[in-house]
């Protein structure tokens, strides 16, 4: 898209020789493996944890006075109360094995940049974001090495064919979701901050159930003369049983944040994008790492 850049190995020290040495401001570190792929313990510790400290040692070696980290909301998937700052305890576990590794990967990185703030000054600033939306982002997720779409692109798939779309369990559970285009306003706000330093919840402050997500799919998405019809299904388990809301409170009063886009909005932004075609190179990839690893495509597992 016109954006320069250079393809360097966070865990390798002397890849970061590539990288420009002077007038470089801050850096924004969104650099990591996720949770939601296969990897070993020890490659989410070498990457999350080891690579944050390679990045973090590049900083001090040329004096980059800031750095933007993006932390995960996982450290506190375990917490009984629905409302979560920055102060609340961390409680976190995982259904499969590896979300233990990758959560505490990433809570070691934010450690390392806790630890250089207080030893050498850099301004480290993480930034704890709760489930993304936006168009282009990973649509497939693994389970036990199997690949399956998530469900909110399903949603979407079914929405604009006027298929039904079934709601589990007693839908009471609410989530906080936030819109890539309000996570970039977070990461902007924080690098406009001369003095926030540690963490901050970049979030909506709002709950939302599967069901208003559903219907709010459904609104955008669906053809106004045929739009899907919700079924209700309460015998079977709702998968997401844990309410989490992220008070943004500190966020707003120290970074002077503030989301642009209710859940809706996010989701018209996200049709005119996809519409658009501006990121279709993404989508394109997705499917041929898809059928390359597995010789499946997008409909053959939808």
């Amino acid at each position: 898209m016109g954006i320069p850049f250079t393809r360097l190995d966070i865990t390798q020290e002397k890849d970061f020789d590539k990288l420009p040495k002077e007038e470089v401001d801050a850096v924004v570190h969104l650099a990591a493996l996720l949770s939601i792929d296969v990897w070993s313990p020890k490659d989410y510790l070498m990457v999350n944890a080891l690579g944050t400290r390679n990045v973090l040692e590049y900083c001090r070696k040329n004096d980059v006075k800031k750095i933007i980290y993006s932390m995960t909301h996982s450290d506190v998937s375990r917490v009984e109360e629905i409302v979560i700052t920055e102060d609340t305890p961390r409680a976190f576990g995982g259904i499969i094995n590896l979300s233990i590794p990758y959560i505490v990967s990433k809570i070691a990185a934010m450690n390392f940049l806790e630890a250089y703030h207080r030893d050498y000054g850099l301004q480290g600033i993480s930034l704890r974001l709760p489930g993304v939306r936006g168009y282009g982002s990973r649509f497939i997720s693994f389970w036990e090495g199997v690949p399956h779409l998530n469900a909110f692109y399903k949603f979407i798939q079914k929405a604009m064919r006027s298929e039904p779309i079934e709601v589990w369990g007693e839908h009471k559970t609410v989530r906080d979701l936030i819109y890539i285009k309000d996570v970039v306003a977070g990461i902007t706000c924080a690098l406009n901050s001369k003095n926030a330093v540690g963490l901050y919840n970049i979030a909506t402050g709002k709950g939302l159930t599967i069901e208003q997500e559903i219907k709010a799919i459904i609104q955008v998405f669906s053809p106004p003369d045929k739009p899907s019809k919700i079924i209700y299904r309460p015998e079977i388990e709702e998968v997401q049983k844990r309410s989490y809301i992220f008070d943004i409170s500190k966020a707003k009063k120290e970074l002077g944040y503030y989301p642009k886009y209710s859940y809706e909005d996010a989701l018209r932004d996200y049709k005119k994008e996809m519409e658009s075609g501006r990121f279709n190179h993404l989508v394109l990839k997705q499917e041929q790492i898809l059928k390359k690893k597995y010789g499946k495509s997008i409909r053959d597992i939808f």
